[in-house]
């Protein structure tokens, strides 16, 4: 085929580090990250010296200006891949030089207007993101697809950060949205923590369905599928539905309350929507009907509830599991095989819904104390008993922060004249290490999921240099770098 370059071009410097014309067609793209806010003309220094032994097609500096270092036509030496670098054009891109690598805006619109013009001159009318390595790489993309690939697939590093990572659905969504396309499934499955931001749906459904006999692994299972598939956003519509139609999820909802957008358009555009991204026409029709029977909103929280309770009363094989589930991830896998069923099942996807259901089952089961029974016998533990005030509130807030939170302080008079003791003082905390080996283990402001997120942890070895209890799991660790907190449960000590 005949190769073009881009015309966005501001300035070129070969590199003679590149294999040669490629002996794959272009239908990948791999964003990297520099590492530095350089320009384009010290990029096509770096890539100049042919002991280097790298180069890349294109780099955007600090300014925004693209850079050309290897012709679309030659495969240049950029993701440690030599399969992946014969079908992908790679974009170096000036970002921070400290986790998590951001990039300036002016570079990032930049990244998107370049994939555009990379897609459209090689007859691409679609830019697909999976967030999964294994899919993307099993993946045979058809004649108008073009595939979005990540450096730290193929090699040991982070690049192109956390902060590019979790833009690449968006990438991937906004450049098709302006090469005519529709955005690629899954749109709502990717590295986004859970979070509990304002709203009050994730306590309402919770409490939902424990309400309805369900134990809390069940509940969690089923709920972390839901947040996958929707956020627990029970007006949520497809990411395609939002590129194709101009709405936004509310928008949406109200033109089909209003009649605007028709019911049997509503039933067959094959946008997946609501909690459960009902997508199949018989399903979504059955959502109509029970919403107009109800006299509810479409997006209604309450309605969807009471229909996924009655639509789940029909998979036997699927309730069976879930009335007598003994962990989050048997009630998810449940849900996610037997009940949603998308495209990719695979394992990558069990563990990280199974995560979310875990961080919900942490935020409210394991919470939840039985009350004690009634007796007319009081029983007093003492744990201690000190003469040193600061020693005496060091163990109460131990006591409490290990769940006890009524315990009190009783001061008593030592009448009883005894010989000399030496308390030990309170063990200092001693730094260690974990290992982290999910991909989207949520660093915290605070040590709690009443935090805010600010960015993520890719897998690696850390040093946690503090602990503290907080709502959502069971400890919370500070990490010695100082950039934030992240749940102990998810990581496994050294």
């Amino acid at each position: 085929m005949a190769y073009t370059n881009s015309p966005l071009v501001s300035y070129t410097k070969l590199s003679p580090n590149h294999s040669g014309q490629r002996t794959h067609s272009i239908d990948r793209i791999t964003p990297h990250c520099v590492v530095g806010q350089c320009s384009v003309e010290t990029l096509g220094n770096i890539f100049l010296p042919t002991s280097k032994q790298a180069s890349c097609n294109y780099g955007i500096g600090v300014d925004g200006r693209v850079g050309m270092y290897v012709e679309e036509k030659n495969r240049s030496w950029c993701s440690s891949s030599n399969a992946n670098d014969q079908r992908a054009i790679t974009i170096e891109c000036a970002s921070d030089n400290t986790h998590p690598y951001a990039f300036k805006d002016v570079v990032y619109n930049r990244l998107i207007e370049l994939c555009v013009d990379i897609c459209k001159r090689n007859g691409k009318n679609k830019l697909l993101w999976f967030g999964d390595k294994d899919k993307t790489l099993n993946y045979e993309p058809k004649a108008g697809e073009m595939v979005l690939t990540v450096h730290r697939w193929f090699a040991n590093k982070s690049c192109p950060g956390d902060w590019m990572y979790a833009r690449m659905g968006d990438l991937a969504n906004k450049v098709t949205a302006q090469i005519g396309g529709t955005a690629a499934e899954p749109p709502k499955e990717t590295t986004t923590p859970v979070a509990t931001g304002s709203s009050n749906n994730e306590k309402t459904i919770w409490d939902f369905l424990k309400g309805k006999g369900l134990n809390e692994y069940a509940v969690a299972g089923i709920m972390g599928n839901l947040y996958a598939e929707s956020a627990l956003n029970p007006q949520n519509l497809q990411n395609n539905g939002n590129n194709k139609l101009g709405m936004t999820d509310a928008e949406f909802t109200a033109a089909y309350d209003s009649g605007k957008y028709a019911l049997d358009t509503f039933i067959h555009d094959g946008y997946g929507y609501g909690l459960a991204q009902w997508t199949y026409w018989s399903r979504k029709q059955a959502l109509a009907n029970f919403a107009k029977a109800a006299g509810k909103s479409i997006g209604d929280l309450g309605m969807q509830l009471d229909y996924l309770w009655k639509e789940l009363q029909g998979y036997t094989a699927v309730m069976k599991v879930l009335n007598t589930a003994e962990s989050v991830r048997a009630a998810s896998d449940a849900i996610l095989t037997g009940f949603e069923r998308p495209a990719d099942q695979g394992t990558a996807v069990q563990e990280r819904r199974a995560g979310y259901g875990q961080t919900y089952y942490n935020k409210y089961a394991a919470t939840q104390t039985p009350a004690p029974a009634a007796s007319d016998v009081l029983y007093k533990v003492q744990v201690g008993a000190y003469t040193n005030k600061d020693n005496a509130d060091t163990m109460l807030k131990r006591v409490k922060e290990a769940g006890f939170t009524d315990a009190i302080i009783v001061t008593q008079k030592n009448e009883t004249p005894a010989a000399p003791v030496t308390e030990p003082a309170a063990p200092a905390f001693s730094p260690y290490r974990v290992q982290v080996t999910i991909k989207d283990l949520n660093i915290r402001a605070g040590a709690g999921t009443n935090y805010d997120v600010t960015q993520v942890c890719p897998p690696g070895v850390y040093t946690i240099v503090e602990e503290k209890s907080g709502q959502g799991a069971s400890m919370w660790g500070k990490l010695k770098s100082g950039v934030g907190w992240v749940s102990l449960d998810y990581v496994k000590k050294l």
